[in-house]
This record gives structure tokens, sequence and C-alpha cells, in this order.
């Protein structure tokens, strides 16, 4: 079976494009804007198709028997998903699965929430068989902090002292392959997220830990995280929009952790010292020949 995945070279498509491909019987196919640039394992089929272009989409639906989709954070973001439906829908896709967020609702004082909610009903009432996962942020977000890690030992974000369930995207993508191999789970929606709830400062002292050396949280604004993003180039719409979602985790909301994620994987989710764990490497002290 021939599964489509679009954004399958973000974070979460790449992980879930490599999840398929250990199933056998499943071949997934990469939908990419250009395929002289994308680099996938092998098994995986690359396809051409923009979701702006509606058109573009109904070679890469042809012999597909299921398929995902899960964009970057961009202002058109509704229009995308309701192309990838349509498309869907005109090639009879047996399942759809739509990357979500926690909290999804077409009331949050998040843009980007406010997406997923809309795309989330969109999806429902478009007829097509669906699963809609919902997780919390990712540890891997953490990842575009390495560099001021191993330099200064420092991150910076605009959290406060809010708790997060943060979650590991291999978690979201081995749930998301169970789902797409497995029956049971049409028309449902889960809510994802890991085994613990955290506070940044948590989070800076198992990175000390880990690599042995101090690591400091130091909350900022959403003002001035939406100025520094600006500053590297971000356009304007991106960086409000990640500094507006920042603000809301910043509120405690998304703290709780929820059963969803260990009752489908069939053991606990990654911790986040795990993950940091399986990250030592980048968090090393920059120029520390004793860590290296």
């Amino acid at each position: 079976m021939r599964v489509l995945i679009a954004g399958a070279t973000g974070t979460n498509g790449r992980a879930l494009t490599d999840e398929l491909s250990k199933h056998d019987g499943i071949i997934p196919r990469a939908l990419v804007r250009d395929t002289a640039s994308a680099e996938f394992g092998d098994g995986v089929e690359i396809v051409e198709g923009d979701l702006a272009d509606l058109q573009s989409l109904a070679a890469a639906f042809d012999g597909v028997g299921k398929a995902y989709i899960v964009t970057s954070i961009q202002p058109n973001t509704i229009d995308l998903f309701q192309n990838f439906f349509r498309a869907a829908k005109s090639a009879d896709v047996t399942h759809i699965v739509k990357f979500s967020g926690l909290g999804s609702d077409v009331n949050s004082p998040s843009e980007v929430i406010r997406q997923h909610g809309e795309t989330d009903e969109a999806l429902r009432e478009s007829g097509l068989p669906f699963t809609i996962l919902r997780p919390n942020s990712f540890y891997q977000n953490m990842l575009g902090q390495v560099q001021g890690i191993a330099k200064n030992g420092t991150f910076a974000l605009p959290l406060g002292e809010a708790r997060q369930s943060l979650i590991d995207v291999r978690d979201i993508a081995e749930i998301t392959a169970t789902i797409l191999t497995t029956d049971g789970h049409v028309s449902k929606a889960y809510d994802l997220t890991g085994p613990e709830s955290l506070s940044f400062d948590d989070v800076a002292e198992i990175l000390s830990d880990v690599r042995a050396a101090p690591v400091k949280y130091t909350p900022i604004t959403p003002d001035e995280m939406e100025a520094a993003l600006k500053v590297t180039g971000m356009p304007d719409w991106s960086a409000h929009a990640l500094a507006e979602i920042q603000a809301l985790f910043a509120t405690g909301a998304y703290a709780e952790v929820l059963p969803d994620a260990e009752r489908l994987l069939g053991r606990s989710s990654r911790s986040f010292r795990q993950f940091a764990e399986d990250h030592a490497e980048l968090w090393k002290p920059a120029g520390d020949a004793s860590l290296n």
C-alpha cells in the first residue's frame, strides 16, 4: 500500500517517512516541491507536487491508498489543507491522517491553533475517513537552541515558569504509523503528550546534567522573541505567529499529561532526559577538548 506524505521534508514528515519504511508492504511516497533536491532513504518514492496547486496533486495521489498531511506555519495553511483534502477525495483515498495541534480551536488566541481548529473542522466535513492527531510541542524544538547552549550554556524562550508536557517527534511518528497500518482509528482524534510536565528550568537542569556543564534558561517576552526572529529574516507574519503561540504556552494551558500517546504506543512515551541523552553530542560545551 502506498501512503502519500505531505510535508515529508519537515521534522515530523521525515520522521514518519522513516518509520513507515520499516513496515513490510508499505511504500511511503514523499510529496515535495522539488524532486531534484529531495533525499530520502531506500524504499521511499518521491513525487513532485505543491499543496498550493490543486492540479499538481492529482498525479501525486495516483495509486495511493492512504495519506498524511502536516504543514509548516504559514498564512495560507487553511487553503493548503483544503487542496489536499479535495485531491484525496477525488482519488478515493481510504484514510487520511491529519497533523493538528493540542487544543485546536477556532476561537483560540493563537492564529496557529485557530488554523488547526478550522482545518480539523474542514476534514470532518469533507466526508473523508480521517484521524486527527493533536500533539503538544516537541522536544526537537530544543534543537534550535543548540548553538547557544553549546557556546554559552544558555537559551531564552518566552515561556515564563509554565510547564509543558512536551513529546518526542519519534513517538508521534510511531503512533502515526500504527494508525495508518492498523484498524480502529477512523473518525478518532488523539491528544498526544509526553510522560511528564516540565518547566524550562527543569529542561535546563536535565541538559546541565547530560552535558556535565551548566545550562541556564532565561525567560523573555513574546515581543522580544518576535523581534529576534525578524532579525534572522523570518517574515513578519511567521515571527508574530510563533511568538503568539509561545505566549499561549506560557499561560500553563499545555501542562497536562494525557493518556493517548502511552495507550497507542503500548509503552510510556520517551522522556526529555532520554531525548537529551540521545543528542548528547550536540549539547557539549563548544571548544572543550575534554568533551570532544
